[in-house]
């Protein structure tokens, strides 16, 4: 494998976690409270790889990764926008 291929697959990984993440309830308003890299964390417990847990860089990556795609997420519809996540049921921004 030359160093392209290794690249392409290692942006392809970074890119399944990312969005099965976003599409999974660690993402979701149940954990609106909890900060981004605790949810990340949550859900590399449960779901995987954990081993990036330990592995400060790539886990640094795919954190930048997270941020710099929530924007696309939400125009994609897999994430609500941030102010209906924090509306009451009356509507009220909290």
């Amino acid at each position: 494998m030359n160093p392209t291929e290794h690249d392409e697959e290692t942006e392809e990984r970074r890119d399944t976690i990312v969005w099965g993440f976003f599409r999974s309830e660690f993402a979701g308003p149940i954990y609106v409270d909890w900060p981004i890299d605790r949810r990340l964390d949550a859900y590399l417990l449960h779901h995987g790889p954990a081993e990036l847990l330990i592995d400060g860089s790539a886990y640094d990556e795919l954190l930048e990764h997270v941020m710099a795609n929530i924007g696309v997420a939400q125009r994609k519809g897999i994430l609500p926008p941030f102010k209906a996540i924090h509306q009451d049921e009356a509507g009220h921004v909290e």
